[in-house]
């Protein structure tokens, strides 16, 4: 993920949405949005000092940033799935773009036999211009097979056509490629942190998809149900030179709990 999206504003801004104004997952409350009930005390460190839950498996989100990936190296170290980026959109212009790294870390992965999925980066400023991210994702995939969802990763940049503008509009942005990628045959789903699935994602609207939190703790806080969680934003794995993403994948039968 961006690191934008990680930075030192965001955490403030959920620090006062959530301590300043009271929100607690206690007290927040989105009507039709299952609640999470995942208790604090069933996570724990692997002997790695990750964090785990009964029942999920670890593994990754990359990019062209992470450079040349050792899949191999990856898998012995523990990866059980990968989420690839597949592409993003540009700041100023709003150019399309590939990943330089997807298909090559897609067929290595791949040739790991580990579940993926892939995400793209989203600066749409419209439900159309999502849609056009929509489209532009399903002619990357052409129908290859993805275990995982196509997850919409909506970030503001500050200097960018996005700046000033991560308001409740967004959740139509995400409503409207998740419903395109369905169509393409592919599941959908949304990665937000805490500020912007408390206040802008209208999860509500997307109970049909998969949620992806990035919540960088020792365990996930945040008040509702979620099926991924990305839990460092700068860990290290076997095979890859720099920091990667990391994350949990909760089991299916955990929805019900």
């Amino acid at each position: 993920m961006h690191r934008l999206f990680k930075g030192c504003l965001a955490a403030l801004l959920l620090v006062l949405l959530l301590s300043g104004c009271g929100i607690s997952r206690e007290t927040r409350h989105i009507p039709d949005v299952p609640r999470n009930q995942r208790r604090m005390q069933d996570f724990t460190l692997d002997e790695k000092g990750r964090p785990s839950y009964p029942g999920a498996v670890f593994g990754i989100d990359v990019s062209n940033h992470q450079g040349d990936i050792d899949w191999e190296r990856a898998k012995a170290d523990g990866v059980e799935f990968a989420i690839l980026r597949i592409g993003y959109r540009g700041y100023s212009e709003g150019s399309l773009n590939v990943d330089e790294s997807f298909a090559r870390n897609y067929v290595d992965a791949r040739a790991q036999g580990l579940p993926l999925g892939v995400y793209f980066f989203s600066q749409a400023t419209s439900e159309a211009e999502a849609l056009e991210e929509a489209a532009y994702v399903l002619k990357l995939l052409d129908g290859v097979p993805l275990e995982l969802p196509v997850f919409f990763d909506w970030e503001e940049a500050a200097k960018g056509r996005t700046g000033g503008k991560a308001g409740s509009a967004v959740g139509d942005y995400a409503l409207a490629f998740c419903k395109a990628v369905t169509e393409g045959g592919y599941q959908a789903g949304v990665y937000f942190n805490q500020l912007y699935g408390y206040s802008i994602m209208r999860l509500e609207n997307l109970t049909d998809y998969a949620f992806w939190i990035a919540e960088y703790e020792n365990y996930q806080g945040f008040g509702y149900q979620t099926d991924f969680w990305q839990f460092s934003g700068s860990g290290h794995v076997d095979g890859i030179d720099v920091i990667v993403d990391m994350d949990l994948m909760y089991a299916p039968e955990d929805e019900n709990e």
